[in-house]
């Protein structure tokens, strides 16, 4: 099939389906390669993660236990930055029992 039967107005059905079952199976070629490769790099990545242990660090469990910690620490960041202007970051959070 020559590729100006395809812009030919006088195409029969035959190649009509033809052309749409080529299309078709590439769409689903293409799709077959994608989840392949994001098999692959998921695999890849558990590997990683298995290979590797991030345990979070002492100052950062309390931000894990606590979502109004995590809160707090946003607004007096935010405050913080409206009044002076400056830019913040967060270096520690620290629980002050009343």
């Amino acid at each position: 099939m020559k590729v100006a039967a395809l812009l030919d107005e006088n195409i029969n059905i035959g190649e009509a389906f033809l052309v749409a079952l080529i299309a078709i199976l590439l769409v689903f070629f293409v799709l077959a390669v994608i989840i392949f490769i994001t098999w692959v790099l998921q695999k890849g990545m558990e590997i990683i993660n298995a290979k590797t242990n991030i345990l979070p660090r002492e100052e950062n469990k309390l931000l894990s236990e606590d979502e109004n910690a995590v809160v707090a620490a946003l607004v007096a960041t935010t405050e913080y930055y409206r009044e002076t202007g400056k830019n913040v970051r967060i270096v520690s959070i620290k629980r002050i029992e009343d």
